[in-house]
């Protein structure tokens, strides 16, 4: 039976809103933030997409400038013309301040065709990573897309729950695989769609790429031994399992036991989390998700994964 994928809160790209647009016949823009003079909120490379309509998905100043960028945009959708704009310092728009006294320019494409769109969507959609050339005023860009971060969370109990939920929130598609019928019921219950242990007829190995991270909070720890095996031949930049010091130096023995070499057994975060002291399940759900995090590549940060944009200069 296949795995369902829940899908996060806030997507780190907006290109499948984009081909929705596209096939309903809507005009839009895609705005992307090409630079930044100071500080800002959000990195170089992230985007907004607002159709004809002035509705607008995604933030680019955390709220400062949306609205005034979502209008302008409008604009640039009328004339059917690509444009670039400063918001903030040496901006002219002098009513539109930053709070954290930083400019930005931004640049607003309403050329790029639902083809262009279709493309990175399917690329992305088969875990690959494409780019897109942004020729702006201020020079050629590469705006470089790469798949979802996904974390694959198996086990049982309410930590795997409040991990389930924080994970979509920031922005992780998530996959859930219960070790009982009760943790997939509380796992409906909070609206993710997850599969029984007992109906895992797959390899996990199929969904984990190097934007994947798995975490395994079984109980009964037999259960991990073939999934961490399974983890560890994979590319996943993070794997993390639940349990005391004693019961990792068993885990390790087992794995070992399986060919697992020593390099390979030391990418196991065991006790899985950081040490915050979080003792609630929902304490210890953010201690797992804080190191998910802390572990991400650079190139597979949120913000920056499919947020990086390369001078071609």
């Amino acid at each position: 039976m296949p795995l369902s994928i829940n899908l996060p809160h806030a997507p780190q790209n907006l290109i499948s809103k984009a081909v929705d647009w596209s096939r309903a016949g809507q005009k839009f823009a895609l705005i992307t933030l090409i630079g930044i003079e100071g500080n800002a909120p959000y990195p170089v490379g992230s985007q907004m997409l607002v159709n004809e309509n002035g509705d607008y998905l995604g933030q680019i100043t955390g709220g400062c400038a949306e609205q005034a960028i979502a209008d302008q945009a409008r604009e640039s959708i009328r004339r059917s013309s690509n444009s670039n704009h400063r918001y903030g310092l040496n901006s002219p728009y002098f009513d539109i301040q930053l709070p954290c006294g930083s400019g930005i320019d931004v640049f607003m494409d309403v050329a790029s065709k639902q083809c262009d769109y279709l493309l990175i969507a399917q690329s992305l959609a088969s875990r690959n990573v494409v780019s897109q050339e942004l020729a702006t005023l201020l020079g050629r860009f590469l705006k470089v897309y790469t798949p979802n971060q996904r974390v694959i969370i198996l086990g049982q109990g309410q930590i795997l729950v409040s991990l389930a939920e924080i994970a979509r929130l920031s922005g992780f598609e998530v996959i859930c695989i219960g070790q009982n019928s009760q943790t997939v019921q509380k796992l409906a219950e909070a609206g993710i769609a997850a599969l029984e242990l007992s109906q895992l007829g797959g390899d996990i190995l199929d969904y984990c790429d190097a934007y994947t991270g798995v975490v395994s909070l079984f109980h009964e720890h037999d259960h991990e031994i073939p999934i961490l095996h399974s983890a560890l031949l994979s590319d996943a930049f993070y794997i993390g399992a639940l349990g005391s010091r004693s019961t990792h130096a068993q885990r390790i023995d087992s794995l070992s036991k399986l060919g697992n070499q020593e390099s390979q057994l030391t990418r196991i975060h065991g006790p899985v989390g950081l040490d915050i002291g979080a003792q609630t399940p929902a304490h210890i759900a953010v201690s797992i998700l804080a190191q998910i995090v802390q572990k991400l590549p650079k190139s597979t940060m949120l913000g920056l994964v499919s947020d990086k944009i390369v001078s071609n200069d």
